[in-house]
């Protein structure tokens, strides 16, 4: 009964979804008819079919906001009130693209569905079809809002992206996302390079000064190290630097309470634990560890 619950579930959700619409009482019958052999499906088909419930609500709830949104764009157009129209343009573009970002978000929905049924390796009928029409009314939907800007575009409105549809949106917003992933991954870079005395100044990453005939000198960074020499990571992800020496001194400036020296046997180092990401790269995204 309980598997049985989560079937008129999915066909409240598919009925709420159609409106109650010809065009889904077949898909809705043939599924209601697969009720019995329902009873017996495992705990995982049941959360698989929560899951398009959520979906198909979802899709829903978006397309009832794009009603929404379409009235309002021609509830602000007035075909005998150029002055008005041109008054109302921003808000006009404003919708528009909140309906394409709707149509986007059910389009993703729909994708993901159709990757979970083909993970499953099981043959669907039913939902492959639902599905199928769910597609169907994202493209028809895109065709609409194209439609409605040219028809915007007669009215002297000037629509941002007039030639854009919903493909081109998509590859728009996925550039986007990879600039901003870069721009993340770019701001959690961080270099680091560890060796002796000798090694680092031999290959120009630090330089002595001050002291007095050799005696007192301190170390410091060169003021352009050369980064092929250093090992690129991302903050988020490095925890811990080997050592395995019996000294080691951090060249690069990092607050103390950030990290701290594991000890292992015979009185040697044998990594630099960083405790505090953030405090500890918060002064220098370079580390040079200096060995002996």
């Amino acid at each position: 009964m309980k598997r049985l619950a989560f079937l008129l579930i999915i066909l409240t959700g598919m009925i709420y979804f159609s409106g109650c619409t010809e065009k889904y009482k077949k898909e809705i019958e043939r599924l209601n008819a697969t009720a019995d052999s329902l009873k017996a499906v495992g705990e995982s088909k049941d959360a698989f079919a929560m899951e398009y419930v959520r979906s198909f609500n979802a899709i829903q709830a978006n397309l009832d906001s794009i009603k929404q949104m379409e009235k309002i764009i021609s509830d602000q157009t007035d075909a005998s009130n150029p002055e008005t129209n041109k008054l109302n343009e921003d808000n006009i573009n404003r919708d528009i693209n909140a309906i394409y970002q709707l149509l986007l978000k059910n389009k993703q929905i729909v994708d993901r569905l159709k990757n979970q049924l083909n993970s499953r390796g099981q043959k669907n009928s039913e939902l492959e079809q639902m599905i199928a029409n769910l597609s169907e009314q994202i493209r028809v939907k895109d065709l609409e809002l194209t439609a409605l800007k040219a028809d915007l575009s007669r009215k002297n409105l000037q629509i941002k992206d007039l030639e854009t549809n919903l493909e081109a949106m998509e590859a728009l917003n996925k550039q986007k996302a990879a600039e901003i992933e870069a721009k993340i991954n770019e701001m959690n870079t961080v270099y680091y390079i560890t060796g002796t005395k000798k090694i680092l100044e031999e290959k120009g990453i630090i330089i002595s000064e001050g002291g007095l005939l050799g005696i007192g000198k301190t170390q410091k960074i060169a003021n352009t190290p050369d980064l092929s020499l250093f090992t690129k990571a991302d903050l988020r992800e490095i925890s811990a630097l080997p050592v395995f020496s019996k000294k080691a001194e951090l060249i690069s400036i990092h607050p103390a309470e950030s990290y701290q020296y594991i000890q292992g046997d015979e009185k040697q180092i044998d990594s630099l634990k960083i405790l505090h990401p953030d405090d500890f790269w918060s002064s220098s995204r370079f580390l040079v560890m200096m060995i002996n």
